[in-house]
């Protein structure tokens, strides 16, 4: 069901603002929105300070020890949360100041090697670079000779009565000094140039390029021993990276309270945002807890205000709410089609797996990483939702018969034995699918007082759905042939009502009838669950006979278990994501689309939400 929400707005004294922020986020109930009158947003220091933290933090995770899989998150308690980590901020300066150091060295070494590179060719020149140049007489040029026009360019400073002096190779062609009268140069130039002679720009360095190299060289190892000792020291800091995390969830926390808009006075604020109408005494004992100073009033949204949805269900459908999430929270006054979708992405889930082996897998796996990993928020749904179609799966599992891939006597049938009977359970189950979405329909029409809507809409189809499929059995063949024309005739004569010309009722009559391949369409689709069900049934054998194959002696016997292993983990990996996803689709293609609009958006109130710390509310425990 969707909560009533209500529309808080909170005045307080502006001294009071900071602590109110800290309340209000401890106690988790309000969600801002920005005011009328919104107040400009002056530039905080935390921003910089949190992206500087978590820069540091991915800096350090680098050179620290991966955490273990089976490692539990740090508790905080909430009185040290609120309190700035003094060892992180150390640590965060420590860290940036090496990391600077890093980078500075880093580049550094990227420019030596690039000066060495270019000085390669020209390691043959034993004239420092600071004494190369012109003379009152002649002109001097350092460049590159490419292979194909050499000979030309050789012939035309022999022709200019130049000095030319080759060293080695380059990718831009052979290293050459050419000196030549200053006269002449002009002509030369253009000349050797036309045939793709390349000036070079040799690095601002003194010393011969070999002396300049070396030079390099030496600066280069000192560099690098440099780098050393700080990525040693990062290590060694890396180990108190816990602090780190405290203070990066610390400053995301803080971000989240200054991102409030609110509007002020000289000596109030005020703020404005969405609370849940059965949660407004929590928020109230939150404020009162701050200061009596206060005015709190709730109210009811004004026409044209959207609040955002919050939806309560049972504790075992809750972390179905995720897949209708997924798709759009509903709007606040419809319907929540969680109550109904849960059920049968329940049922249609185990139907796709439908192993009793891969059920008992599941429910082992996530209760052992929920017990490790204590799972949050929406993963911790998830993980929920995969335990709780452990349960179907292992239940279809005994009705089919399947364990392991292995057929014992199934209660109803066996998917891989009798594949139409699969087929026909598939294609019943979509069209009980699609009926309770299309009930849900009806009673939106009813509430909303169309009624003769949700008979012309939806009943005539159920109608017609039902009695095409009682015409195949032969005892009920003449009541389904009575139910299929009578929901015919009433989609022929109402599919059209809403046309203003007698034409257009007959054709928008005809056209509705037409429909039915519409509907026929989405019954087929249900066929996938027949597919998933033999695709992991089918991998599942294969991976016992190949197993079974080798089982010759002591080895084989052993090298059967890995194979077991490996492909029965591989198919429950594959068979579960193809559960998720196609179970997912047949919700929200073929069961959303008789009914549901969505158009919502989630409560996301003021909260701590941390990621890599659990923070530990002495309230809470009391």
């Amino acid at each position: 069901m969707i909560i009533p929400m209500k529309k808080a707005k909170l005045i307080a004294l502006k001294s009071d603002r900071e602590a109110l922020l800290l309340a209000l986020q401890r106690c988790g109930e309000f969600m801002a929105i920005a005011p009328e009158n919104e107040s400009a947003r002056e530039e905080n220091a935390i921003d910089a300070k949190a992206q500087k933290t978590e820069a540091m933090l991915r800096l350090m995770q680098r050179y620290g020890k991966k955490k273990s899989f089976f490692e539990e998150r740090p508790e905080i308690d909430y009185q040290r949360f609120v309190t700035f980590s003094a060892q992180g901020e150390k640590l965060a300066a420590q860290a940036s100041d090496i990391a600077d150091a890093l980078n500075a060295a880093t580049a550094e070494i990227a420019a030596l090697r690039s000066s060495c590179e270019q000085l390669e060719p020209w390691l043959g020149l034993d004239i420092p670079l600071e004494r190369i140049g012109d003379t009152a007489s002649a002109k001097i040029y350092l460049g590159y000779i490419p292979s194909q026009t050499k000979a030309e360019i050789l012939e035309a400073v022999q022709g200019a009565d130049a000095q030319l002096e080759l060293f080695d190779h380059a990718p831009e062609g052979q290293a050459a000094l050419l000196a030549v009268y200053a006269a002449e140069a002009p002509a030369l130039m253009d000349a050797v140039k036309l045939l793709g002679y390349l000036e070079a720009t040799l690095p601002r360095a003194q010393g011969t390029p070999r002396e300049i190299c070396e030079k390099n060289q030496a600066r280069i190892e000192t560099l690098e021993a440099e780098l050393q000792k700080n990525q040693e020291t990062l290590t060694e800091l890396a180990e108190h990276q816990a602090d780190l995390e405290l203070l990066n969830e610390q400053y995301k926390a803080a971000q989240e309270r200054q991102a409030v808009a609110f509007g002020e006075t000289v000596e109030t604020v005020f703020m404005e945002g969405w609370v849940r109408g059965d949660r407004i005494e929590v928020l109230e004992k939150a404020i009162q807890g701050i200061t009596e100073v206060y005015d709190l009033t709730c109210v009811d949204p004004q026409e044209g205000e959207q609040p955002p949805t919050v939806t309560e269900n049972p504790k075992f459908w809750k972390p179905f709410e995720s897949i209708t999430n997924m798709y759009s929270p509903p709007k606040p006054g419809t319907i929540d089609p969680t109550p109904v979708s849960a059920p049968w992405f329940w049922v249609i889930f185990g139907m796709m797996m439908g192993d009793f082996g891969y059920g008992a897998i599941m429910a082992l796996g996530t209760l052992a990483f929920k017990k490790i990993k204590k799972p949050k928020g929406a993963f911790k749904d998830l993980i929920n939702l995969l335990l709780y179609s452990s349960i179907t799966t292992m239940l279809f599992g005994i009705l089919f018969g399947s364990y392991f891939g292995e057929t014992w006597h199934p209660i109803l049938f066996s998917p891989l034995d009798d594949p139409v009977m699969m087929l026909v359970l598939s294609l019943v189950v979509g069209v009980l699918h699609l009926f309770s979405g299309m009930a849900l329909k009806i009673v939106e029409d009813v509430r909303s007082g169309h009624v003769l809507d949700a008979i012309f809409d939806q009943v005539s189809w159920m109608l017609l759905i039902t009695g095409a499929g009682l015409m195949f059995l032969a005892p009920t063949r003449t009541v389904g042939i009575g139910l299929a024309v009578v929901g015919a005739v009433i989609i022929l004569f109402t599919a059209g009502r809403d046309k203003p010309s007698i034409v257009g009722k007959v054709t928008g009559g005809v056209m509705g009838l037409y429909n039915v391949t519409s509907y026929l369409s989405d019954i087929l689709s249900y066929s996938r669950i027949l597919a998933l069900s033999l695709a992991t049934g089918v991998i599942a054998m294969v991976m016992n006979l190949l197993a079974g194959m080798v089982q010759v002696n002591i080895v084989g016997f052993i090298l059967s278990l890995l194979i077991y292993f490996i492909g029965h983990v591989f198919n429950i990996s594959m068979s579960l994501l193809s559960a998720y996803v196609h179970d997912s689709r047949l919700q929200y293609i073929e069961f959303f689309n008789k009914f549901y609009d969505g158009g919502g958006y989630e409560f996301k109130p003021l909260a701590i939400r941390t990621t890599s710390i659990d923070v530990v509310d002495a309230k809470d425990k009391a």
